[in-house]
């Protein structure tokens, strides 16, 4: 289900994987950014969707100051806001996976948190089959624990 389409982003949530779906169209500025993951986090609260996938092939390196801003600001917010934990499939193209790989220092697409489990991928379907997976074992463990 499609919601929304800017010039720089399109985002949809997809009920089946309640999943919420941002996919950038072009490269943009540090504040488009932060506005574009505001939105995110607008839909997701919406749909009580904790899980998304990101897809930064268009969007250009995912820089130092997003990452960041993503491990200082966005992520708490996100889980004050929507949930006690939050899933984020990463879907990079191969130059950028290469570079996260060799950088080592961009921790919000890369890193798991306590509450936010991440990791990044080069083809769709291997993401999607991931954040199934990962959120079917986060409902298992959270019926366990009640």
């Amino acid at each position: 289900m499609k919601i929304g389409l800017s010039k720089n982003i399109k985002i949809s949530y997809r009920a089946d994987m309640r999943t919420v779906i941002i996919r950038w169209q072009q490269p943009v500025t540090l504040t488009e950014f932060k506005m574009n993951c505001l939105a995110i986090l607008s839909l997701a609260k919406e749909n009580a969707a904790s899980s998304w996938l990101l897809d930064c092939r268009s969007k250009g390196e995912v820089t130092q100051q997003e990452s960041d801003w993503l491990s200082k600001d966005f992520y708490p917010k996100a889980l004050e806001q929507v949930a006690p934990h939050v899933i984020v499939a990463w879907l990079l193209n191969p130059r950028q996976m290469q570079r996260l790989r060799e950088a080592h220092t961009l921790s919000a697409t890369s890193e798991d948190g306590m509450d936010v489990r991440q990791k990044a991928f080069l083809t769709e379907q291997e993401a999607v089959n991931w954040l199934e997976g990962s959120v079917a074992e986060l409902e298992h463990r959270s019926h366990r624990s009640r």
